[in-house]
Order: structure tokens, then C-alpha cells, then sequence
């Protein structure tokens, strides 16, 4: 039986399987992923070290299966990423992480910088801090001798891609979260990057993750013991991996990733801006003809693992997560990263509101997923807002172990969430690609027929729904208010 070996590089874990032609994974192995903080602000990954926990990680699923089965390698990685590099494409940084927070700090300039251009409806990016434009402005400002010794810049797919293959490419669906890739015209945008003194040759060149691959090194194929016919194939962005994972990206479905960040996006085929000043949706497109509509979260797990590792430990399997009183609620809004719409999200940071002194830490934990999921129901509002009808939604990510915070889901959106009975769904996903992209499926609804699993079905409480709805609009008027006061305090203290 073929086999797909798939890699998921996430900003938190690195997660390797072997994936069998029915959605079996054979063997996984996890490990974390250190966070290089150099300096205030500074969230990067080490590329050696990604290099060599990839090919341990390798190494030890593949010890433990028939190589020969191995047909294709498929990786997924985060968006989001940026390493600058030299004239030989050697690492002059390391590479940046959604929680890399600098380019904050040159936000309000870099708005000024682009006010005569539409950005959003160029690249379906709102105006947000964490997008790879913003941080080469910061670049720019900070350190233009920097930008300026750097002749290429690579972000984590093109950076695995090309040591995998030696093709310096990257996907369209990592491509579109630079904030510089034009999704009318599907190019990069030589206006954006002039302004910087930059230009498209010094990007890798986008192509359609779902199809373009290249053959697996020779020395890379020797060290792991595969045939030298492998091939590897480009892939998505982590999220979309997830999407076709849990429904094959079928229409009208809303995907759900919820992990260290969340996603809610609604697979289609045209793209689709918010008519709404926040600009609370970003058109992510897949590749020319198919798109990822939606939002995200920059925070969801990662306020909870802050309270652990900074505060104290508690329980994620507590009952009382899921307890509801007719008290005045503690809200959070757990921006420790900001956000991404364009009015609360640049400035934006963590608040804990109403604290009383009977609350503690379960109280505090329970907070954190509820303003999680509220801050969703802001998405999937937007969703409806502007004609993207959802039947239903799609959960997946680490955060579905966590067993209250599905229920929390239904209750706050008041819909049916559908779980998938398997685990690392990404990792099904990328092997769903692989074996499309190599003609074992004819398609993604085929491979989804063979390879997608039995599901759990969790459905909204009644009454725990009108809760919800009276603290979600709260929540929203909460938000809404602090927003003018976050960019404020941002400039407090400089």
C-alpha cells in the first residue's frame, strides 16, 4: 500500500507521519519547536535546527515502517514566516513567527507609507502588523543595512521546499499572508515591493501547492533510506492542510483550526472582501481558481499555554471549564499578539474585565476559551455579513483535546460542531494532496471518500445558547470601545 510521508511545521510543534492510501497514519512523532527571542518582541525559529529536527523526526517514523512504500513527501508550514538571506541564499535572520511582535512599533508609519493604496482589496490582507509587508518596512526603518545586505528573503515553505528539492519555490496560499501578492492578477506586486526598494525576482516564485512538486534529493532520499524516485510536493499553508483534512475543502463547510492560533475560513470559488471598515475577512486564495474566505485568530491556545508557563498550572480537562452562573461573567479578550482586523487588532492586547474577588484560576482559564471562541463568533458574523452561507462547521487542531472548548464553540456560535474521530488531520490532508498531486485520486472528493474518517458530532445547549449570545455582546461592545484606547496605550511610554 502506498504511502505518504507528510510533515506539518507548525510554530509551536513540528509533527511527522507516515499516512496510508486510506487516512491510516502508520507512526507519528511530535516535537517542539524553540522559540528564538533575541530581543523584546523577537519570536523566530533557528533554520538549522529546523533542518535537523525535520530529518530526525524522519528518521523515526521511517524506522518504523516499510520505506519502500514511501511514494511522495507533502509539508505544510506556517504563514507568516520571513528570513532574510544573502547573495547565496545563506540565513542572515532567523525566521520570523506570527508571535514576532516588532513590527508593531512602525505600524503607524508604515499605514502613512501606504495610504494611497488599496492594499485589502489588492492582496486581501486588512491592515495588520503581522502580515511579512509590515515587518520589512520595520526592516526599512530599523535596520536598513540589514535589508540592504539581504538579496533574497524566503518564508517557511519556500525555506523547506528548496532544501528538500533544491527549487526555490513557494505556495500561493502561504504566498497571499505576505501582504504583497497580488490576488488579481496572481503575481507578486511590484508597486508594494518598490516602495521598499525590492522586487519580485527576490521571492521565491508562487506556484499552486495542490500540483507542482519536484523530485526529492538524492543525498536527502540516501539519508532516509527512500527510493530516488520520490517526489515532493509543494503543498498549502497549515490551515488549508487542516481544511482538506476535515472536509476535503468542500463548499459552504466552515473550517475550524484551533490550535496556538485559530482559523475560521469557507472554501469557494471567488474571493470575497468584507463590505465592513473593519475588513474582519482576508481572501486567501489556494490557487487561481479557489479560495480560502474567512478570518483568524492570532491567539487561542497561545493566552492559555502564557497562564501556564507564566502564571500557574490548572487542569484543561477541569468540568468547571464548562460551568455557566447567571453572575456578571469575567471576560478576556486574549490578545497577547494582537489581531487582525484592521481597527482592534494592530494595537491590540491582553484584558481581563470584571474581576471579582471570588474568581480564580479555573475562572480565569474559563475566560480565556470563552474569549476565544466570542472573538470567533466576530468572524463568523463577518461570514454572514457578507453572503458566505455556513451549513456547518469543521473543527480540528490540538485545541479539540481541550474537552470543553467544542461545547463552548456551539454554544457561543449556537451551531453544531463536527469533530473528526482521527487525530493531526493536516497531516491526512497533505497526504490527501500527495496522493491526488500523484494520481492515486483523481480528486480531492475521491481521496475524501477513501481516506476521511467517522465523525463526533457536538451539538449547541439551548439554554446555555442564550447565555452566550447576552455575554457575546457584551464581549463585542467591550472590544469595540477599547479599541481607540489600545492604540493609545501602544504609545505609552515611547
Amino acid at each position: 500500500m502506498a504511502l505518504t510521508l507528510t510533515i506539518d511545521m507548525g510554530t509551536t510543534n513540528l509533527k511527522v507521519g507516515l499516512v496510508d492510501e486510506e487516512g491510516k497514519i502508520r507512526s507519528l512523532h511530535v516535537a517542539a519547536i524553540a522559540t528564538v527571542s533575541r530581543e523584546a518582541g523577537t519570536a523566530e525559529h533557528d533554520p538549522a535546527a529546523l533542518r535537523k529536527l525535520v530529518m530526525s523526526l524522519c528518521k523515526k517514523v521511517l524506522k518504523e515502517n516499510n520505506r519502500e512504500e514511501v511514494t511522495c513527501l507533502v509539508a505544510s508550514t506556517y504563514q507568516f514566516g520571513l528570513m532574510l538571506l544573502d547573495e547565496q541564499r545563506k540565513p542572515l535572520t532567523g525566521m520570523t513567527l506570527l508571535s514576532d511582535i516588532r513590527s508593531q512599533h512602525r505600524f503607524s508609519d508604515f499605514v502613512d507609507f501606504y495610504r494611497d493604496v488599496d492594499i485589502y482589496h489588492r492582496t486581501g490582507c486588512p491592515l495588520i502588523s503581522q502580515y511579512v509587508l509590515p515587518r520589512l518596512y520595520y526592516f526599512l526603518r530599523e535596520y536598513p543595512a540589514l535589508l540592504k545586505k539581504a538579496k533574497f528573503f524566503t518564508d517557511g515553505k519556500s525555506f523547506l521546499f528548496e532544501w528538500l528539492t533544491g527549487e526555490w519555490a513557494t505556495d500561493i496560499s502561504t504566498a497571499v499572508a505576505t501582504q504583497f501578492y497580488n490576488i488579481q492578477e496572481f503575481r507578486w506586486d511590484q508597486e508594494l515591493l518598490s516602495r521598499l526598494h525590492l522586487s519580485p525576482e527576490q521571492f521565491p516564485a508562487p506556484e499552486n501547492g495542490t500540483k507542482f512538486m519536484a523530485p526529492l534529493k538524492r543525498e536527502i532520499a540516501r539519508e532516509l533510506g527512500l527510493n530516488k524516485d520520490v517526489q515532493v510536493v509543494l503543498g498549502v499553508y497549515d490551515g488549508a492542510a487542516l481544511g482538506v483534512g476535515l472536509s476535503g475543502l468542500e463548499p459552504h463547510v466552515g473550517i475550524v483550526n484551533l490550535g496556538t492560533t485559530a482559523m475560521l475560513r469557507v472554501p469557494g470559488a471567488v474571493a470575497v472582501w468584507d463590505k465592513n471598515e473593519n475588513k474582519r475577512i482576508q481572501a486567501y486564495a489556494l490557487h487561481e481558481n479557489f479560495f480560502l474566505n474567512g478570518g483568524a485568530l492570532n491567539n487561542a491556545a497561545l493566552p492559555l499555554n502564557w497562564m501556564k508557563d507564566r502564571l500557574y498550572d490548572f487542569d484543561l480537562q477541569d468540568p468547571g471549564l464548562l460551568q455557566i452562573t447567571h453572575e456578571p461573567p469575567l471576560i478576556c479578550l486574549p490578545y497577547l499578539t494582537g489581531e487582525r482586523d484592521s481597527l482592534t487588532g494592530p494595537f491590540a492586547s491582553g484584558v481581563f474585565f470584571g474581576v471579582r474577588r471570588h474568581h480564580g484560576r479555573i475562572d480565569f482559564a474559563r475566560s480565556v476559551l470563552e474569549g476565544v471562541a466570542f472573538s470567533m463568533r466576530y468572524l463568523y458574523e463577518a461570514l454572514a455579513e457578507n453572503n458566505l452561507p455556513v451549513k456547518e462547521i469543521r473543527m480540528g487542531g490540538g485545541g479539540v483535546n481541550i474537552e470543553a472548548w467544542p461545547q463552548i464553540f456551539a454554544d457561543v456560535l449556537g451551531v453544531p460542531v463536527t469533530l473528526s474521530s482521527g487525530k493531526e488531520m493536516a497531516l491526512v490532508g497533505n497526504a490527501m494532496l500527495g496522493f491526488v498531486a500523484g494520481g492515486k485520486y483523481k480528486s480531492l472528493d475521491e481521496a475524501a471518500r477513501y481516506m476521511l474518517k467517522d465523525t463526533r458530532r457536538v451539538e449547541p445547549v439551548a439554554e446555555s445558547v442564550k447565555i452566550r449570545d447576552q455575554q457575546y455582546r457584551f464581549f463585542k461592545k467591550l472590544r469595540e470601545n477599547l479599541a481607540p484606547l489600545y492604540e493609545e496605550h501602544s504609545g505609552l511610554g515611547s
